[in-house]
């Protein structure tokens, strides 16, 4: 048995810490401060309560769209009306509107255009050529746009490279709608060559044009109460902030072609055969996927000649976003994904040409409902009918309201590897549980990229381990961002989305491990999913702040977490705990016979200089003359004596029988000294291996660290001795270097290669090293 007794001490002594709360200027500071005393929470608002939920005062904008779009294959292009209605909900009166045109993000003055710094690499392949050329000359901004009121008058407006401002007649009084008409026209992108969110790619010896269309209309900007007009022009990664509403839309495309999008179809009798229509009803109570259109009939489609134009129409609410996709060759498959808290299904869906297969048609469809099925556990049921994937647009994935766009395919010989399938399993969870966060629980994109790449890719890891227990990934593990947090690239999860400079490390790793950690070790699961679902709940169809997100994971779970959230989220600290020492004291009962034998003992156990060793030969002076002999040259300072033994038995005579027992008590106190070389406070967590070889974990909370948060010494009182201590056995604290994690240390150990003479290497060194830093073998 042991017991903990933490204690904060300086190395070599055993101290309780003063209990003063003022900060020693030349002590670091302190990370248990609260955050709001350096101003990294916002006010609590009546829109936005201490509490992290939203006030009896919160308030959002509503935008309805109806459009009419069509597309024409040949020429690539895209035309579109739309009528906008805006619903001024703000205490406000706006005097102006502000839009986003997205496709402007194509022009030749584009600011993610001129904005881009990466230069030409030193080599590239003819291909990579014609891609930058491409890139750099491709014009698909908006053409022929035209503004007008619900009257057909024109409107005034004034276009700012992606944003449009519109002036109606007369200020939009609080609690007033405004509805007025937008017409556009633009080219498509070839996404292969000029890349993007959107566009088409071609597939195929006959150049089968598939067409993933999105930020393809006149989008509302949001109006919030935190930041007003959220305008920021679309640079490159800060994507969206948009606002909730109804869309109708009637997309008419080629005859030949079949059309997906988000929301329901409303004129299935018009634009599907009555076998299409039987075997979409099938699907949608079947537990694997259902073929709606088959290889065979797709291949017909491809080859056919479109004779005129079928128009396709869809309708969603309290959506975000709308995005569709059209071609002739698309396979189509279906199945239902259960939701955990009803008996509802939702119809998984997926889209792909016969590039995909055989890959597509056996885990696409399965990938989406499982990511359904798994979210909605976890988070919150899903809200919307269906949810689908289409594969298109060259690249990993794209999401938007109930549909994705997903690259991964196999090679064109119909073979994958195993990392291309989990790639395309990952990338739809990925994508599809993007309806979350931010399709549902609606952050902004444009400032705070982490909150719904960071929190959708915790949640992905959760998918992907249920899907097969081999399926590799790191996600929702503490330890998977140490690469990140230990680059000097590394830039505080905080940083506005558009000047972070490593993305995935930044807006989707550290985020994602951050969670984790608080999942496995700061909160525990069944505490940490109550936090985590309860703050999805109070924002669902609501857009939260970073501290709306902070204040509500410490509101409903009941824990002090500023000091977790200021480290990861708030700075570029990472951990890294060093045991710099392991002392051992145990309890002095006075007795003089065992202070006899401790000191022989010490003596024994001395390492005797090497000059004494040598001067064992010689001959002494003493030796051969007694006389020189006193009482000192046999004095033994450590002899029990009968003084010695009086004064032990009256000091023994004035203890209670129970102080008796402690005195005698064997226990070992152990301190073990650990240095904070990485900055960040997390728990620590200690394996113990013992003389008789069991082990035992100890645990100390994060505020082991509070009154020192570099050096501490905690306590362990054991029965026997400690042959061995690990720091952080299971890896869960992100600690950036391991090898200072063990006392005694362990031998660092590894493998250097031979090579043959026409092999060798003219810098070994030079080579390792990079090896090292790009992780290749």
């Amino acid at each position: 048995m042991r017991i903990i007794v933490p204690l904060v001490a300086a190395a070599g002594a055993l101290l309780v810490p003063s209990l003063s709360s003022a900060q020693d200027p030349t002590l670091p500071p302190n990370p248990f401060r609260q955050l709001d005393t350096d101003g990294l929470l916002s006010t609590p608002t009546d829109e936005r309560l201490a509490s992290g939920a939203p006030g009896p005062g919160y308030w959002q904008q509503q935008v309805d769209y109806e459009i009419d779009v069509t597309l024409d294959e040949e020429a690539k292009t895209l035309s579109g009306e739309a009528t906008i209605t805006y619903h001024n909900n703000s205490p406000h009166e706006l005097d102006y509107l502000w839009l986003q045109l997205d496709p402007n993000r194509f022009s030749p003055d584009a600011d993610a255009r001129l904005s881009d710094a990466r230069g030409v690499p030193k080599d590239m392949s003819f291909n990579d050529m014609q891609r930058l050329l491409a890139a750099a000359t491709f014009d698909g901004g908006i053409k022929q746009l035209r503004v007008t009121d619900a009257a057909g008058e024109k409107l005034s407006h004034r276009v700012i490279r992606q944003m449009m401002r519109v002036d109606p007649p007369q200020p939009i009084a609080s609690g007033e709608t405004f509805s007025f008409h937008v017409a556009w026209k633009y080219t498509i992108n070839n996404a292969e060559e000029v890349a993007g969110r959107t566009g088409y790619e071609l597939f195929g010896e006959d150049e089968l044009p598939v067409f993933c269309i999105a930020q393809w209309y006149p989008r509302m900007c949001a109006y919030t109460d935190y930041g007003g007009w959220q305008h920021k022009q679309f640079l490159r990664f800060g994507e969206f902030t948009l606002e909730f509403g109804k869309f109708k839309v009637r997309i008419t495309a080629p005859d030949n072609h079949t059309v997906t999008a988000t929301g329901s179809l409303t004129n299935a009798k018009d634009v599907l055969t009555k076998k299409q229509r039987r075997r979409l009803k099938e699907a949608g109570g079947a537990d694997a996927p259902v073929f709606i259109i088959n290889d065979k009939e797709a291949a017909k489609n491809r080859k056919s000649k479109a004779k005129s134009t079928k128009t396709w129409e869809f309708e969603a609410e309290n959506v975000r976003d709308f995005a569709w996709a059209s071609s002739r060759g698309f396979v189509w498959d279906a199945m239902a994904a259960k939701l955990s808290e009803s008996d509802e299904t939702v119809l998984a869906q997926s889209f792909y040409p016969k590039e995909g297969m055989p890959l597509w048609d056996k885990y696409a469809t399965e990938s989406v409902a499982h990511a359904v099925e798994v979210y909605s556990r976890y988070v919150f049921d899903y809200p919307y009918p269906t949810a689908i994937a289409v594969m298109g647009v060259v690249g990993g994935g794209m999401e938007y309201p109930m549909i994705s766009f997903n690259g991964p395919r196999p090679e064109k010989d119909g073979t994958y590897s195993k990392a291309t399938r989990d790639k395309l399993i990952f990338v739809i969870i990925h994508e599809t549980g993007h309806n979350w966060f931010p399709m549902i629980v609606n952050s902004d994109e444009r400032q705070w990229m982490w909150m719904d790449e960071g929190l959708n890719s915790f949640v992905q890891y959760i998918a992907e381990q249920e899907w097969d227990a081999n399926f590799e990934g790191d996600n929702g593990e503490a330890a998977g961002a140490v690469w990140y947090m230990k680059s000097k690239d590394q830039q505080p999860i905080m940083t506005q989305a558009d000047s972070v400079t490593v993305l995935g490390g930044n807006a989707y790793q550290k985020p994602a491990s951050a969670l984790g950690a608080l999942r496995e070790t700061i909160l525990g699961r069944e505490l940490f999913h109550d936090a985590f679902r309860e703050y999805a709940r109070r924002w669902k169809f609501k857009r939260p702040t970073p501290s709306d997100f902070f204040r509500s994971i410490e509101d409903t779970s009941g824990t002090d977490l500023d000091w977790f959230f200021r480290g990861w989220f708030f700075t570029t600290q990472h951990v890294d705990f060093a045991i710099s020492n392991l002392r051992l004291y145990r309890i002095d009962a006075k007795d003089p016979a065992d202070l006899k034998k401790r000191a022989e003992q010490k003596k024994t156990d001395a390492p005797k200089p090497i000059a004494r060793v040598r001067n064992e030969s010689l001959t002494r002076r003493t030796e051969g003359k007694p006389e020189l002999e006193d009482f000192y040259s046999t004095f033994d300072p450590h002899a029990v004596t009968e003084k010695k033994l009086k004064s032990y038995k009256e000091f023994i005579e004035k203890l209670s029988p129970e102080e008796f027992e402690l005195l005698k008590s064997n226990r070992l106190f152990y301190v073990l000294d650990i240095k904070n070389e990485g900055g960040l406070v997390m728990p620590i967590i200690l394996k113990v291996t013992y003389e008789d070889g069991s082990t035992e974990e100890l645990r100390y909370p994060a505020e082991i660290w509070r009154k020192s948060p570099t050096n501490i010494s905690p306590m362990i009182l054991a029965d026997q001795k400690i042959t061995r201590i690990e720091l952080d056995p299971r890896n869960e604290t992100a600690d950036t270097d391991r090898d200072n994690n063990y006392i005694p240390r362990q031998v660092p150990e590894d493998y250097f290669k031979l090579n043959k003479p026409d092999e060798a290497i003219k810098n070994p060194l030079k080579d390792s090293l990079e090896l090292k830093e790009t992780g290749e073998e």
